[in-house]
């Protein structure tokens, strides 16, 4: 690297050696650069291969197909210990949230229940005096 003293943080340290590891001017620089550039091209190249694109596809709905049967074996198993799973939760929580606005909608009603019905009752008291 350099003659320098090597500095006693070990930030500074990695990244110095970082540095000294991919400056082109420096042996393992010039290795990085070149080793750089070829797998830059062959990424390239095989991200746009259909042959590729078609294997990566399959083998990721593989995945996708692995990690749902994973999720359903696991609830049947919770389900079985009659233990609740992620889905009962979310089952019960949209539940309470549309008994929640059941609930609110209910009450709005009441409250304009309850102003009509004393607006009625003013009404009444006042045409019961106005007869009187």
């Amino acid at each position: 690297m350099s003659q320098e003293t090597a500095p006693r943080n070990l930030t500074a340290r990695i990244l110095r050696l970082v540095g000294y590891l991919t400056d082109p001017k420096s042996g393992p620089g010039k290795w990085w650069m070149r080793f750089e550039g070829a797998s830059t091209g062959a990424m390239a190249r095989l991200a746009t291969s259909p042959r590729y694109l078609r294997f990566a596809g399959r083998g990721l709905q593989k995945m996708f197909h692995l990690h749902r049967d994973a999720v359903d074996l696991t609830e049947e198993v919770l389900h079985f210990w009659r233990v609740p799973t992620l889905g009962d939760f979310n089952e019960v929580r949209a539940q309470l949230r549309r008994a929640e606005d059941r609930l609110e909608i209910t009450t709005t009603q009441l409250e304009l229940a309850l102003e009509l019905l004393a607006k009625l009752q003013a009404e009444l008291a006042r045409s019961a005096r106005g007869a009187a």
